[in-house]
């Protein structure tokens, strides 16, 4: 079976909802207008709102109330207004994984903390909309969830033979599915329509070296994605940055401090995000109070 069979097989289980789709129409339309976005997200309230929860959160910080989707859009823009869509409706496709493969509250911890760090570390480097990391670095690992939900018993071989290590996980799923699951969220992030940089980022973030396009994306999700794995896990942090790539420093032109200083504020983000997102209170895992 390759990437592309299995997003096939798993059919409707995989599609974004109809509003979804038509706001990614939008924001890649020159023609449309924040009023046409404006009038798709508000015929869906429960998506309103939520996008609206976030955008007044923390994570932006803004000053003043934001109360209506169109002065949302006005503020952050149409493009950026869609990677916030997407991210909430994708965090609603993958149900039904067994407790006993993967604990979900850890996994999407893991994954909002990648992308705050993403998008702390494009602030230091300066990227250009540096919120856009932010989606990145949260759906960078869907496709281990895409091969525990639709291949659940030979994601139990992946798990026996990598030893639950996060370091051996891509090669395990090479050696039972025949491809990893960076392949298999490169395919998926094609499926729903995502942004180039998106998808490279999925496809790239254990060994951006191979990047042929949005080389400094991958990099920096590759970096947020390890200092996430050491916050989760209560790894030494100055152990881990001294093992990533001298390449990552070079190319991102960040420093251990600049690390340090992103990692500083991002506690009370990920909690508030988690709520929203989850649409559930925060874990108080021991993972949660290491953060």
């Amino acid at each position: 079976m390759t990437p592309r069979q299995l997003i096939s097989e798993a059919g409707d289980l995989l599609s974004l909802p109809d509003v979804c789709i038509r706001i990614n129409q939008l924001a890649d339309d020159p023609t449309s207008s924040a009023l046409d976005m404006g009038q798709v997200i508000s015929q869906d309230a429960g998506l309103s709102v939520r996008l609206l929860k976030i955008v007044n959160s923390a994570f932006y910080g803004f000053p003043g109330r934001i109360d209506t989707i169109s002065r949302a859009i006005t503020i952050i823009g149409t493009k950026e207004l869609r990677d916030l869509a997407m991210l909430t409706a994708a965090c609603s496709v993958f149900t039904g994984i067994p407790r006993n493969l993967i604990n979900m509250e850890t996994f999407w911890h893991s994954s909002l903390t990648c992308g705050v760090l993403a998008r702390n570390l494009a602030r230091s480097c300066q990227v250009l909309h540096p919120e856009r990391l932010f989606l990145m670095g949260v759906l960078h690992d869907v496709g281990r969830l895409l091969l525990l939900q639709q291949l659940p018993v030979q994601s139990r071989d992946v798990l026996l033979i990598s030893k639950g290590r996060d370091d051996l996980i891509s090669s395990a799923e090479r050696e039972v599915f025949g491809f990893s699951h960076t392949e298999l969220g490169y395919e998926l992030a094609n499926e729903w329509g995502l942004p180039t940089p998106i998808r490279s980022a999925m496809r790239w973030h254990h060994s951006p070296e191979q990047a042929d396009q949005d080389e400094l994306e991958c990099y920096l999700i590759y970096l947020a994605n390890r200092l996430a794995d050491a916050l989760m896990w209560d790894n030494d942090l100055a152990l881990v940055k001294d093992q990533i790539t001298p390449n990552t420093w070079q190319i991102t032109g960040l420093s251990h401090e600049q690390c340090d200083l992103a990692i500083a504020e991002i506690s009370s983000e990920i909690r508030e995000l988690y709520a929203i997102l989850m649409d559930q209170p925060q874990p108080t895992s021991r993972q949660d109070q290491s953060i």
